[in-house]
């Protein structure tokens, strides 16, 4: 990377130092080989589209053979499962259910006439059910709860007649509560109790009356207290299979149900409300980044000298009692203290140990005033950060479109992923006959071993494709926002599009030209990055494979134990290493138009050269992201409660969607800032070393120390 670094034209580079007017195809051989593999994946889901039967997907098959929903079932669309309980007995995966097409899905207590080769006449439904893909899944009712406020002090004054103030309204004998008066109208148990003692219709509905009057102006009861019923209809003879289905299915229903009631609340509160709290944080961080970079380095030094404390407790240099009374004064707070602690913060009997613990000691405590030296020098890589922040937010007040490209490339990937999943199903529903006539066409071998190889080299295939093109898709992100970033930096408020920055920023222009340039030159290098990545991934899996199956054998040999924890340690660093470097050359590809493996070398010149100021950057955003996707879906879900505090259940279903919903939306909301800040960081690095810092703000130029005589150092035009 040195010497071509050392070879590059620099008065080229510095009349272009952002993204180049001339760019080149990067990559061509790796954007040739991309575009046949998807050819060929397009033929081979065609293929499979062909031979598999993917009506199965929304269509269920009954016992006679016969698709739901078509030909002579075409009125009934919907499979039942009737004999559930029998069909676990004979496979406890399931896979051969007994079904029975029906128009509609049977609700408990309706009858459904089977046909053709049935196991009985009829079937009884003993539980509701719900469709999904056109299946009736059954599910246990929610169980009806119902509760009313009664007064215990003063108590109740017992009339047999009609009462002529709440104080007389008394609950029922056969729990107790009749010594207790109602505050509120009763629930439909205590009607039915009341009924079941004797009371007439006008009796009970005089004291239904009575007790609505009594709450809230009443005010001469003392103690209350909160009567409640539950009931709940389940079968007789609710077997395991019943109890392990519906134990899955009926929190499903509960769940639909209730965000589907509240579904406008849910995407309000979750997306729209989601990326308004995200933009407004990210908007507002540069002034709350200082205090927290404060307590983030606060709490890196005190883990570190907490870690060096009890490596001298352990080689006996320190005496430990420091420790122990803090430890009792959290546990005088009630704060628990791991149950190791105490163990730490005692001497090492052994003698070879403590050496070793005593050099631990010194050398860490020798990092940790590197470590702080270096913080205390890094104030200019401060104040940049803060201007870093404050131009990424001008970004995004300028292209705001910029926050929906994450949705537009997720909402790709999901039309990707239901071509994959189609092909599965065709895959896993192909007869052998007609992969022998599809093999045959291709003039291939059609024997039964080799339809069988055909069939698990296609599953492979598309396993392979699927995490190329994931991965493309997190390169697409990065380029295109990195793109769109440095013509903002370096040509003038988007003067690249001639288009209006205001109009064109919030309806996408420069976005949409970006994306069209990266397609048009980088396609090979991202599928390059991309495909770097896919290989790390699978080495990752086929590892994880291999040892959880050779996990017993490998944990009696030390040796062998070593090697594999030292290979899988090793696999996981390079694949998080090459994630990292990739973020940063498919960056480099944007603002430079180089190919991928040119960018590695930059981005690791980049990391050589200003390697606080990036740590720095990393931290900041790591700390950023932490902060909104944690805080906003907490944040959301508290204010859903004001709307929702009246039912728990239905609250807890619409926090728990509502929250998904937001981690998404402000995770995807931080990784354009993300973007945004590295990309910045990257063109003022350069413009700084080939411009003199011509193109920087006033702000930026200013936190890099150049004042206003940055236009004086270097001419670049």
């Amino acid at each position: 990377c040195g010497s071509s670094a050392e070879a590059e034209d620099l008065l080229h580079l510095r009349g272009n130092p952002g993204p180049k007017v001339d760019r080149h195809c990067t990559d061509p051989i790796c954007c040739l080989l991309f575009l046949v593999v998807f050819g060929a994946t397009g033929v081979l889901l065609s293929v499979l589209w062909q031979v598999g039967d993917v009506r199965r997907i929304n269509h269920g098959r009954d016992h006679d053979g016969n698709l739901c929903g078509l030909k002579e079932m075409e009125k009934k669309p919907f499979l039942f499962y009737p004999d559930l309980d029998t069909d676990f007995k004979n496979d406890p995966t399931l896979s051969g259910r007994y079904g029975v097409c029906v128009s509609e899905c049977a609700q408990e207590g309706q009858v459904v006439e089977d046909y053709g080769h049935a196991r009985q006449t009829s079937w009884l439904v003993l539980q509701p059910s719900f469709p999904v893909f056109q299946r009736c899944l059954p599910f246990q009712k929610p169980t009806v709860k119902a509760s009313t406020k009664l007064c215990v002090k003063p108590a109740c004054e017992v009339t047999s007649g009609v009462p002529f103030k709440p104080e007389q309204v008394c609950g029922l004998q056969r729990d107790g509560t009749d010594k207790y008066w109602l505050l509120e109208k009763p629930d439909s148990s205590i009607t039915d109790g009341w009924r079941a003692e004797g009371a007439s219709d006008v009796l009970i509905q005089s004291r239904v009356s009575m007790a609505s009057s009594a709450w809230p102006s009443n005010t001469t009861c003392q103690q209350r207290v909160k009567r409640e019923a539950e009931v709940s209809v389940k079968p007789l003879d609710d077997s395991v299979a019943n109890i392990l289905f519906t134990s899955v299915t009926s929190p499903a229903y509960s769940f639909g149900n209730a965000v589907s009631e509240n579904l406008g609340l849910v995407l309000g509160l979750g997306v729209g409300g989601a990326a308004l709290l995200s933009v407004a944080i990210m908007l507002m961080f540069p002034v709350c980044a200082p205090p927290l970079l404060v307590v983030l380095l606060l709490v890196v030094f005190l883990m570190l000298i907490a870690a060096d404390y009890i490596l001298f407790v352990q080689a006996n240099i320190a005496t430990g009692r420091t420790g122990a009374r803090f430890t009792n004064f959290l546990k005088s707070l009630d704060i628990s203290v791991p149950a190791g602690a105490e163990d730490l913060l005692q001497h090492s009997s052994d003698q070879s140990t403590t050496q070793l613990f005593a050099l631990g000691a010194f050398a860490l405590a020798l990092v940790i005033a590197v470590l702080a030296c270096l913080v205390m020098s890094m104030s200019r890589q401060f104040k940049i950060l803060i201007a870093l922040l404050e131009e990424a937010g001008n970004m995004i007040r300028r292209v705001p479109s910029l926050l929906a490209l994450p949705l537009l490339l997720l909402a790709s990937f999901a039309v990707f992923f239901s071509l994959f999943f189609v092909a599965s199903v065709g895959l896993a529903t192909a007869s052998q006959d007609q992969l022998q006539a599809s093999l045959e066409k291709f003039n291939l071998p059609t024997g039964v071993e080799d339809v069988k190889h055909f069939q698990q080299i296609s599953a492979v295939c598309l396993i392979l494709v699927f995490l190329w093109i994931y991965f493309f898709h997190i390169a697409l992100y990065h380029t295109t926002i990195a793109l769109t970033v440095s013509n903002s930096y370096f040509q003038g408020d988007l003067a690249e599009h001639h288009l209006c920055p205001s109009v064109g920023g919030c309806f996408g222009a420069p976005m949409v030209v970006s994306l069209g340039n990266i397609f048009r030159y980088h396609l090979g290098s991202l599928a390059f990055g991309s495909f770097a990545l896919m290989l790390c991934t699978v080495a990752r899996v086929v590892f994880e494979y291999v040892e959880r199956h050779t996990k017993e054998a490998t944990d009696q040999n030390l040796l062998a134990k070593t090697i594999r924890c030292v290979t899988k340690c090793c696999i996981n660093m390079l694949y998080g290493c090459l994630r990292y470097l990739t973020q940063y050359a498919y960056i480099y590809i944007a603002v430079i138009g180089e190919a991928f493996v040119p960018s590695c070398c930059k981005s690791f010149q980049l990391f050589a050269k200003y390697p606080a100021q990036v740590a720095l950057n990393t931290l900041t955003t790591w700390a950023l992201g932490f902060l909104v996707s944690l805080g906003v879906p907490l944040a959301l879900a508290g204010l859903a409660f004001f709307e929702l505090r009246d039912s728990l259940v239905t609250y807890q279903a619409c926090a728990i969607a509502l929250m998904i919903l937001a981690f998404i939306v402000s995770h995807m909301a931080v990784g354009v800032y993300d973007v945004i800040v590295t990309t910045l960081l990257i063109c003022a690095m350069r413009d700084e070393e080939l411009c003199g810092a011509q193109f920087m703000s006033d702000s930026l130029s200013h936190a890099a120390g150049f004042g206003r005589h940055r236009h004086q150092q270097v001419e670049c035009s």
